[in-house]
């Protein structure tokens, strides 16, 4: 496996399909008479068991026995549907590892929601994502130019009905892919049907609205590499201009010439900026590239040390905003940045989900993410971040929930930003007025008048 396919949150990489191995145990043991469709779904649990066994990154599989893990879930797998119900029994055996980056999505969601993300490509989306806070859901993030952008979803309306019905019973809510084996609510996609071309939306925008906002939205092509470039801003404070760019991942080198057009044009005239870095990982390559403009990247071999990425130097005030939800990459980035001090980091700690992964398509053409990898050596000190979240230097928590489109990390970090721009070199308005000119000769007539 090649170390540079993927440090990602949800972890986005080129699939890979590890063929299946019988084990020397279970070539001795002769299953039950099987109907076909049960046959199907052991074989996707026997490809799952096989390539843990093959690539998996801790080779003592967390003190499991794989063979017995296999005759534990077996009769739940033998009599699961295919399709989501066989996967939530296998997210079921594959929690018990308790690590990111390991678990199973269905092969539509990977592809319209990931495959894009990796080779720069669009799929029609609804152009948001969904969180679920104590089993009701909200709009956790728009992205920008995105048909739920131009319907005027909010982030922190809470969902109530799709298409009419409730969004938990709506057959388009489908998990985006979230670790069954560490701490943490999932989070959600709407699938887009390839014969629809309006959803419906009923939300509640305030807390203890009774009446549902109603909004129609239109799903677009898009992908997250644009909507990063359309991102990119200069935020007016106080006299004060700051750039502000949100990387929604570090997949694909288009972020990498999203922050360099920003940095050579957009922000030329800023007096700080704002890197957001709320969201998924991605590649180590992408990472570093972004990382270089603020700070040297850590040296970690030929593929990744530090060298000449052809980024432009910013030498001036910076932050970075994170979340709970800044994964992998994102955690590794705000290491570094902590460890060199280049600047405050405002938001929540991050989850500690930080493994070098990458997908592994099953034989009912599922998706597999599983870690391949101790993403430490990537990490200034090595520090081993699975586990162990990033904290912020300047502690603010989301407020997602019926916010009304209110940001709260972002909104402290444009303070943090302008206090530390005002710190470093005051604004206009507030440096001292310059004396009016004195003509030469007042100034030669004063000095003889007191001479004299």
């Amino acid at each position: 496996m090649h170390r540079w396919i993927l440090v990602a949150a949800l972890a986005f990489a080129g699939a890979l399909f590890v063929a299946p191995a019988p084990t020397a145990a279970q070539d001795k043991k002769e299953e039950p008479a099987l109907t076909a469709t049960q046959k199907s779904n052991v074989a996707v649990l026997d490809a799952l068991i096989r390539n843990v066994r093959q690539s998996f990154y801790d080779k003592k599989y967390g003190g499991h026995d794989l063979n017995k893990l296999r005759e534990k879930y077996l009769p739940a797998v033998v009599e699961s549907r295919p399709g989501a119900a066989l996967h939530k029994v296998l997210n079921q055996l594959i929690a018990e590892f308790k690590v990111s980056h390991f678990g199973i999505m269905e092969g539509d969601v990977y592809s319209v929601n990931f495959v894009p993300e990796m080779n720069n490509t669009f799929s029609v989306r609804p152009g948001f994502d969904i969180g679920r806070i104590h089993g009701e859901y909200f709009v956790a993030n728009v992205y920008q130019d995105s048909g739920a952008e131009h319907a005027g979803l909010l982030r922190g309306d809470r969902l109530v009905l799709v298409n009419g019905q409730p969004i938990e019973e709506s057959p388009l809510l489908v998990d985006a892919g979230s670790d069954p084996g560490i701490p943490g609510e999932p989070h959600f996609f709407l699938r887009v049907p390839d014969d629809m071309t309006e959803i419906s939306l009923g939300v509640q925008r305030k807390r203890g609205d009774e009446k549902l906002t109603a909004i129609t939205l239109k799903p677009t092509a898009i992908n997250m590499i644009y909507s990063t470039k359309k991102s990119v801003s200069v935020i007016e404070y106080k006299g004060r201009k700051f750039g502000y760019i949100r990387f929604w991942h570090f997949l694909h080198e288009g972020m990498t010439n999203a922050l360099r057009n920003a940095l050579k044009k957009d922000w030329k005239d800023c007096d700080g900026a704002i890197i957001d870095l709320r969201g998924r990982g991605g590649s180590p390559l992408v990472m570093n590239a972004c990382f270089a403009p603020f700070g040297k990247p850590p040296a970690m071999g030929r593929m990744f040390g530090g060298g000449n990425v052809n980024m432009p130097h910013w030498g001036k005030p910076v932050i970075a905003l994170q979340d709970a939800g800044s994964r992998s990459a994102k955690e590794i980035y705000a290491h570094n940045w902590k460890y060199l001090n280049i600047g405050p980091v405002v938001g929540e700690t991050t989850p500690g989900a930080v493994l070098g992964s990458s997908f592994v398509e099953l034989p009912d053409g599922s998706q597999m993410i599983m870690p391949m990898q101790d993403a430490a050596i990537y990490c200034y000190g090595n520090v081993r971040l699975e586990a162990n979240g990033v904290a912020p230097t300047h502690a603010v928590k989301d407020l997602l929930a019926y916010s009304q489109g209110v940001d709260t990390i972002k909104e402290a970090g444009i303070k943090v930003i302008y206090d530390l721009v005002r710190e470093s070199t005051p604004a206009k308005s507030e440096v001292a007025p310059e004396k009016p000119p004195v003509d030469d000769g007042e100034v030669e007539e004063k000095f003889f008048v007191a001479a004299r």
